[in-house]
């Protein structure tokens, strides 16, 4: 019996494609480098060039036409979409970075790292009241070592990664924390199964929508060390569930329930959304790292593949 199951493992597991090519450790062989003046990935060609994506190097490109997009009002530097865009008329490079500029920004190959010096930064300089920065990174075949995530619509697919946060913000008392960060689960067609994030003094929450309550997780990341989260979407029963790695103690521990219902049914996983509230400036600059992305997107029809497999080799057990 245990060499049926195993049997019917490698089998599954032969047609499951499991990378972490363009968002992976943020280095130059990922696609990521800091590309002066204009740093922001989504100036430059960030994660569609370098051995792990594809080869080639690094070239300036009109904003938001490549894998990183701004989809707010406010990232890039600025403030408004018609600051950014009077800034960035014409044809790219654009030269020198205007004096209105602020450090609001996601660049790539930027220390500290979880396993070298290099990671994502994603900061919001700007003041109280101006705005989230909101940002879209497009999932590719890079990611998925050779799958195109819009095709695969059934079956478990899933991503890991590990985070390292800006400290936490000084209590208020009697005031609830307000959001920090928020990365949205997204299928092609901008449906959102689920959210993930960490309030101002680092407790993590998650909801499974778009708006709403956040549920409080009791679990809180520490500024200086790289915790982890692994999320798993259940594409065919629409639902998910989250495991959390605590980095203090080198486990990993069930923070969501799986068959946990989606908010919105996802047809595939192909975008993840990052959103960093504004006034954010204690610590090093309000910057908050993430690292060591990772997914496991199993090609269309693996999963019954794998079943049928199994139901095969039972009838062949003598």
């Amino acid at each position: 019996m245990i060499r049926t199951v195993l049997s019917a493992s490698v089998a599954a597991c032969a047609l499951t494609s499991s990378a972490s090519a363009i968002l992976n450790s943020f280095t130059p062989n990922d696609g990521y480098q800091i590309v002066q003046p204009w740093v922001d990935v989504t100036y430059f060609n960030a994660g569609g060039y370098g051995a792990n994506a594809g080869g080639g190097s690094y070239t300036h490109i009109a904003p938001d036409s490549g894998k990183w997009k701004v989809v707010g009002q406010v990232g890039g530097f600025f403030t408004s979409s018609a600051a950014r865009a009077a800034a960035t008329s014409g044809a790219p490079p654009y030269g020198v970075v205007p004096s209105n500029a602020l450090p609001i920004y996601i660049v790539g190959d930027h220390g500290p790292g979880r396993t070298d010096n290099s990671s994502l930064a994603f900061r919001n300089d700007s003041p109280a009241g101006t705005g989230a920065a909101k940002y879209e990174y497009s999932i590719d075949t890079y990611d998925t070592g050779g799958v195109a995530p819009s095709t695969v619509t059934s079956g478990t697919v899933s991503t890991q990664f590990y985070f390292n946060p800006n400290p936490a913000d000084p209590p208020n008392p009697g005031a609830l924390p307000r959001d920090r960060f928020t990365m949205s689960f997204k299928d092609s067609a901008g449906n959102v199964g689920l959210q993930w994030g960490y309030r101002a003094d680092n407790e993590i929450v998650w909801r499974a929508s778009a708006s709403g309550a956040w549920t409080n997780t009791g679990v809180y990341g520490t500024s200086g060390a790289w915790d982890g989260v692994r999320v798993s979407l259940d594409l065919t029963a629409d639902t998910f569930k989250i495991d959390y790695y605590v980095a203090s103690s080198n486990m990993w521990q069930q923070l969501v329930a799986g068959a946990t219902p989606m908010g919105m049914a996802m047809n595939n996983f192909t975008t993840l959304g990052w959103q960093l509230e504004d006034n954010i400036f204690t610590g090093t600059g309000g910057k908050n790292f993430f690292d060591d992305f990772s997914f496991n997107i199993p090609a269309p029809g693996t999963a019954l593949f794998g079943l049928a497999s199994l139901t095969l080799l039972r009838r062949r057990r003598p």
